[in-house]
């Protein structure tokens, strides 16, 4: 039995069943929601960039993004080329 004033969550692979439970739902249930869950898959690399290129805002490659600037401890040619982990959306959802 289920608590008065409770929350009931489904997981439904198609939205046939979706359609379906949710008018069996209705006869009981109030403030009834869908919610859509995708998966989205990333690829991750870790790969070494040369840091003491730098970009002049008119390469279409890149867009300008903010870096932490290096401590003043850290001399510039030690961070020329560090491994940077990169992500971007695989190409299956």
């Amino acid at each position: 039995m289920l608590k008065q004033d409770g929350t009931l969550c489904s997981f439904s692979p198609c939205i046939e069943q979706v359609q379906r439970s949710c008018e069996t739902l209705r006869s009981d249930f109030t403030d009834i929601w869908t919610f859509e869950m995708l998966l989205n898959v990333y690829e991750i690399r870790e790969r070494k960039m040369d840091h003491s290129k730098v970009n002049d805002g008119n390469s279409t490659t890149c867009p300008p993004r903010k870096r932490r600037q290096p401590s003043s401890e850290a001399s510039v040619g030690d961070n020329a080329s560090s491994p940077t982990v990169m992500a971007w959306p695989s190409a299956e959802t």
